[in-house]
């Protein structure tokens, strides 16, 4: 019997090691249109490829509820760790997160290519599927190559970062195949916001960032390092809200509403301004009321936001010139246009829902002895690990389904 794995990405690198341990007899064929697999994989964590958390639990997700904990349910993190631990991976935790000991992406990739080799597993390169035929008769795009197995794991990843081979090719064959899935926006990207904030592309600040409906309801609120870009917010508090706001944008309008002291109340920032203005000189300028909380660059915005001049002597301000500015302060409304295009997005939002998976498995309903793994499915995590936890996780639950199917034969 032989298994077809298309997409040698971490989900299939994953399941193909674990269903050639688990049935040996089984021919695994890795199918990856790309001249070398797991590419993607050395992109994660910034090069060093945070392949867990300590913390993983269906919060961290967004999706089918029901299919993250049947893949959750049989993969935690000490599953993890146990699987990269098989392969002679060490690893170390930072924080929750848990990186490769050499805090080097390609130590994960290496283990996982050489346990493929020594398992005797097929990989056969540049093969970008064109189409599947129930049965299963997989045949490239150019017509040339066809390869024929009796099990196919679909693992092509979604449409987020192509450069690294995921462009969105798998949604094609789901249409083929009859396989419903649902619609997919970018995720973990950056937002787009009305160009007011230009002048502080590049200023970095440490702050939090609620995303506000156009009733003012909070949709999500994340704490973290923010960056200004030339139109919009980066870092991972905004990554983290992209998913939604991606959605949501669509029909309609939201507000990023930025907070630069989240630490300190509301009533601290206005006695803080209001103790200044009393006990400094009544003519220095406003600025310096400003100066032990805030960068520079972002005060002198905010004043002028206010329609005040940097310059103007304290003397000359209202206690309501100083509330707005305290509101500015930890309040300062920005309108969310979108967010980057799934070619800046980490993951995709969307895919094949439980609905269209055998009741508590991975298997197709529509098409006997299909699977799926990874972020073709209808679920997406929050930076820290949880991307990658997931589609090692699929892939692996995948493959022992498919051994115990193999094994019923």
């Amino acid at each position: 019997m032989r298994t077809l794995i298309i997409g040698a990405g971490a989900s299939g690198l994953a399941a193909a090691v674990t269903l050639k341990r688990d049935c040996p007899a089984m021919d695994v064929v890795l199918v990856e249109k790309l001249s070398e697999p797991g590419r993607k994989i050395l992109a994660t964590g910034n090069g060093r490829c945070n392949l867990t958390n300590t913390d993983i639990s269906v919060s961290w997700y967004h999706g089918d509820s029901s299919l993250i904990y049947t893949v959750l349910n049989t993969f935690q993190t000490e599953d993890c760790l146990d699987f990269f631990h098989s392969l002679g991976l060490l690893t170390l935790e930072e924080e929750g997160r848990v990186y490769p000991l050499s805090m080097n992406a390609a130590t994960v990739r290496n283990v996982l290519l050489e346990e493929v080799e020594r398992l005797g597993i097929t990989v056969a390169f540049d093969f970008a599927v064109g189409s599947i035929a129930p049965g299963f008769t997989v045949t490239d795009k150019s017509g040339e190559r066809t390869l024929h197995g009796d099990f196919v794991l679909l693992a092509l990843g979604g449409k987020a970062d192509a450069a690294h081979g995921t462009d969105g090719d798998g949604y094609p064959l789901l249409k083929q195949l009859g396989i419903r899935y649902a619609p997919i926006s970018p995720s973990l990207t950056a937002l787009k916001t009305d160009d007011r904030i230009r002048p502080l592309k590049g200023l970095r600040f440490r702050g939090s960032a609620a995303l506000l409906d156009g009733n003012d309801d909070l949709i999500g609120k994340e704490e973290g390092e923010l960056q200004f870009t030339n139109n919009g917010l980066s870092g991972i508090p905004a990554f983290q809200l992209s998913g939604d706001a991606a959605v949501l944008t669509k029909t309609k309008t939201l507000t990023a509403q930025l907070d630069f002291c989240p630490n300190l109340p509301d009533v601290a920032v206005l006695d803080y301004l209001e103790d200044r203005r009393m006990h400094g000189s009544p003519d220095e300028p406003v600025l310096h009321l400003l100066t032990g909380i805030l960068q520079e660059k972002l005060a002198r915005f905010l004043l002028e936001e206010l329609g005040m001049d940097a310059d103007t002597p304290v003397h000359r301000l209202r206690t309501e010139d100083l509330a707005s500015l305290a509101e500015q302060v930890k309040g300062y409304k920005l309108t969310v246009t979108g967010t980057k295009s799934f070619k800046d997005a980490q993951v995709t939002r969307g895919g094949v829902p439980v609905d269209e998976l055998v009741d508590g498995t991975l298997e197709s309903r529509v098409v006997p002895n299909l699977w799926f793994a990874g972020e073709l499915l209808n679920v997406d995590g929050a930076c820290g690990g949880y991307n990658l936890h997931f589609a090692w996780g699929s892939g692996i639950l995948a493959a022992k389904e498919i051994a115990q199917r193999a094994e019923n034969i």
